[in-house]
C-alpha cells in the first residue's frame, strides 16, 4: 500500500500551491504559481501512468486483455469485423490491432492506454475543478484510478465519457450523443449515459428526488425481472451475469460513502448553485450515484455503471470546498456598508474564509483517504484486486 499512500501526500502536498487552500506567501510564489501548478499536474500525471503501466498481475481482467491483445492483435481489419469477439466492442478491437500493427508490447499498450486516459482525466480537472490537486487526489482514493487498473475497457469508456461533459453543459445533444457512441464502442455500457442528457439538467429539487425513490423502490424489489427485461432488450452482453456470481449483492456497508457525499452535496446545495447555476448537473449526479448503490447492495454489476457518473465527484467536492471561500449573499447586500468597513476588518472576514476552505479540504481528504482504506480492505486484494501494488520488477 505504500506507492498508494505515497501518491496521496505527493497529491495532497500540492494544495501548497493553490491560494484557497495554501498557507504559503511570497514574491517568488505568486510571480510562478500557474507555472509551477502546470508543472506539479504534470508530474503527477506521469506518476498515474508510470503506476498504472508497470503494474503486474493486479486488477481481475490483467491477463484476460493480455490474452484478448494476443488473440485481436494478429486479425485484420476486415476479419474483426466478422469476428464475434472483435465485434462485440469494435472500438476496443481496432485500437488493438493498430498498437498490435505498430509493434507494441502488452506493456507498451498499457502505456498508451494510460497516457489517454490521464491526459483526458487531467484535461477535466484543470479546465472544471477549482482544486486540481484535489480532483487528482480524489481521482486516486475514491477508486477511479483502481478501477482503470482493472475494468480496462470500462475504464476507456467512462474517460472518454469526460469528454462530453461540456457538451452536457452547454445543452449541444448530437455532440454529446457522438462522444458516448465513441466511448460504447469500448464498452457497451457507456449507453447507460445517454439519457442523463436530460435527467441531470433537471432542476436540484427535493420532491423530484422523492418521486425517482419511490419509482426505484420497486425496480429495487423486483431487480432481477427488471434485468431480465433490460437486458432482452438493450445490454444484452449482461443477460450471462444474470445468476452468476456479479448477481450478488455487495454489503450495505458500500453504501456509507456515497451516501455521505450526497446528503453533504444537498446540505450545501444552495452554495454550489449561487457559485453556478449549471452545478446543478453536479448535485443531480450525486444523487444517481447514491441510487445505483443502493442497488449494487442487490447486485454488484450495478456498481460498474456508477462509474459514469461518480467521475463528477472530482470536480464537484472541489467546488464544494471552494464556496466557503465564496461572498455571501448578506455580504453583498452589504456593499455599500462594506466600505466603511475597516481593511483590518476586511482581512479578517477573508483569513476565516480561507480557515473555512482549509478545514473543508482536511474534511474531504480524510473522509476520501477513508474510503481508499475501505477499498483495500474488501476480499484479499481490495475492491479492484490493486491492494497490495505488484510492479514488474517485484514480480522478478
Amino acid at each position: 500500500m505504500s506507492i498508494y499512500f505515497g501518491m496521496a501526500a505527493f497529491l495532497c502536498a500540492g494544495s501548497l500551491l493553490w491560494k484557497q487552500t495554501s498557507p504559503l506567501q511570497g514574491e517568488f510564489l505568486e510571480k510562478n504559481r500557474k507555472q509551477l501548478q502546470n508543472l506539479f499536474l504534470m508530474t503527477a500525471a506521469l506518476i498515474f501512468i508510470f503506476v498504472a503501466t508497470f503494474r503486474y498481475g493486479i486488477g481481475y481482467d490483467y491477463f484476460n486483455y493480455e490474452n484478448l491483445y494476443e488473440q485481436l492483435g494478429p486479425l485484420s481489419i476486415q476479419q474483426l469485423v466478422t469476428d464475434h469477439v472483435g465485434r462485440e466492442f469494435i472500438g476496443y478491437s481496432i485500437f488493438t490491432h493498430l498498437c498490435w500493427e505498430l509493434g507494441l508490447s502488452y506493456r507498451m499498450l498499457l502505456f498508451v492506454v494510460n497516457i489517454i486516459l490521464t491526459a483526458i482525466v487531467f484535461w477535466f480537472l484543470k479546465r472544471y475543478s477549482p482544486l486540481p490537486w484535489l480532483g487528482a487526489y480524489l481521482y486516486l482514493t475514491l477508486q477511479f484510478f483502481a478501477h482503470s487498473m482493472n475494468l480496462f475497457r470500462q475504464s476507456i469508456a467512462a474517460t472518454i465519457c469526460l469528454l462530453a461533459f461540456p457538451f452536457l453543459k452547454k445543452r449541444k445533444l448530437i455532440l454529446f450523443v457522438l462522444v458516448v457512441l465513441l466511448a460504447s464502442a469500448f464498452h457497451i455500457s457507456a449507453l447507460f449515459l445517454l439519457p442523463f442528457y436530460w435527467i441531470l439538467n433537471w432542476k436540484v429539487d427535493g420532491r423530484i428526488y422523492g418521486v425517482i425513490a419511490a419509482i426505484s423502490l420497486p425496480i429495487y424489489l423486483f431487480s432481477t425481472q427488471a434485468a431480465q427485461f433490460l437486458t432482452h432488450y438493450l445490454f444484452q452482453n449482461y443477460a450471462g451475469y444474470i445468476g452468476s456470481h456479479y448477481w450478488a449483492g455487495l454489503g450495505k456497508r458500500y453504501v456509507i460513502f456515497p451516501a455521505i457525499y450526497f446528503a453533504a452535496v444537498w446540505f450545501f446545495r444552495k452554495r454550489l448553485l449561487n457559485q453556478d447555476e449549471k452545478n446543478r448537473i453536479l448535485i443531480n449526479s450525486s444523487f444517481y450515484v447514491l441510487i445505483l448503490y443502493v442497488f449494487s447492495t442487490h447486485h454488484m454489476i450495478l456498481e460498474r455503471f456508477s462509474i459514469y457518473l461518480f467521475m463528477y465527484a472530482m470536480v464537484l467536492l472541489p467546488k464544494l470546498v471552494c464556496t466557503f471561500c465564496q461572498t455571501s449573499e448578506v455580504e453583498k447586500a452589504d456593499k455599500k456598508r462594506a466600505k466603511s468597513v475597516s481593511k483590518r476588518t476586511k482581512n479578517t472576514h477573508n483569513q476565516k474564509k480561507k480557515e473555512m476552505v482549509f478545514l473543508a479540504s482536511v474534511l474531504v481528504v480524510t473522509i476520501s483517504f477513508g474510503y481508499l482504506i475501505f477499498a483495500s480492505q474488501q476480499g484479499t486484494n481490495g475492491f479492484h484486486k490493486v491492494y497490495p501494488y505488484v510492479s514488474v520488477w517485484t514480480e522478478q
